[in-house]
């Protein structure tokens, strides 16, 4: 996904043990919806891209999506990354 690794993209990440990180920056999970708002507002495209660890809880990662709804954004990308054999 080229449009994911510009600098602008915004990129939530699940970790296993239920941190949130929003473009690389460790964040409570309630901070999400203004972390987006706020990057709209400066021009970032109305996507969001969800990486999340394969142990990762689901209810962690329901959880960000409710938060990324809150914002009007239906556009959601995951990530999903190749086990090699």
């Amino acid at each position: 996904m080229p449009m994911a690794v510009r600098e602008d993209a915004q990129v939530v990440s699940v970790a296993r043990d239920g941190r949130i990180f929003y473009r690389n920056t460790l964040i409570a999970v309630d901070e999400l919806p203004d972390r987006i708002r706020e990057s709209i507002k400066n021009g970032a495209d109305r996507k969001v891209y969800v990486r999340a660890d394969a142990r990762a809880r689901y209810g962690g990662i329901q959880r960000v999506l409710d938060e990324i709804s809150k914002t009007g954004i239906r556009d959601v990308c995951f990530f999903a990354e190749r086990v090699s054999p």
